[in-house]
């Protein structure tokens, strides 16, 4: 893992773990575009730091664990674990007091030390099973 990945990894943690709002001022930057943020979310790093937020009232204990990262030119790639017990309302779905654990991937842009772009990659629909939201039910083989 080159020294790069590991360093935007540990400090997105800061932002997003423990929600550190001098980390999203020091590491995002103010012209900051999520890509992956919900309508309406402003840009920069405290758009970023509220979603950060807006995810930990929905999911108590909501933890991103590092899997594994690498960077390559001005792009930085995080694998990571998201889990957290649902305990707020998420996308117009009530509390289920129930656990998730899924895996995200992120990229980040970077210039001059700071990020400045995000994408997100999210198994979402895995997300979704297990908050109760959708039930999933095997495909039923084709009659012979």
């Amino acid at each position: 893992m080159s020294t790069e990945a590991l360093d935007l990894s540990m400090n997105m943690g800061l932002i997003f773990n423990d929600l550190n709002e001098e980390a999203a001022l020091t590491y995002v930057a103010p012209e900051f575009v999520d890509h992956e943020a919900q309508p309406g979310v402003p840009n920069g790093p405290l758009g970023y730091l509220g979603t950060a937020r807006w995810v930990h009232s929905a999911f108590e204990g909501a933890t991103w664990e590092h899997l594994d990262s690498f960077s390559e030119g001005d792009r930085a790639v995080l694998r990571l674990r998201f889990t957290g017990k649902h305990t707020g309302d998420f996308l117009g779905i009530a509390p289920t007091q129930r656990q998730v654990d899924v895996e995200q991937t992120h990229i980040y842009r970077i210039e001059d030390g700071k990020v400045v772009e995000h994408w997100g990659f999210r198994q979402d629909l895995l997300m979704l099973t297990q908050l109760g939201a959708i039930a999933l039910t095997p495909p039923t083989p084709a009659a012979a």
